[in-house]
């Protein structure tokens, strides 16, 4: 949440990268009090969460693959 003006609204922040490097961006979902505002931050949230949970398990596979030797 942030507020602006006195009043709250949704935001979700992610990284993404920009020009080599991961900014910090906040994506605007609409006032705090609007039901349809936070589903949507809740879905947003969720996707995000997937993603990141997919490069994790894709950059441990990758490790892993580099770390053991051939043939094993």
């Amino acid at each position: 949440m942030k507020p602006v003006k006195g009043r709250e609204y949704l935001y979700v922040w992610h990284y993404e990268p920009v020009d080599g490097r991961r900014r910090q961006r906040y994506e605007y979902v609409g006032p705090v009090n609007n039901p349809a505002a936070r589903r949507a931050a809740v879905d947003k949230l969720e996707g995000y969460a997937r993603k990141a949970i997919e490069d994790a398990r894709r950059r441990v596979q990758t490790e892993r693959a580099i770390a053991s030797p051939a043939g094993r």
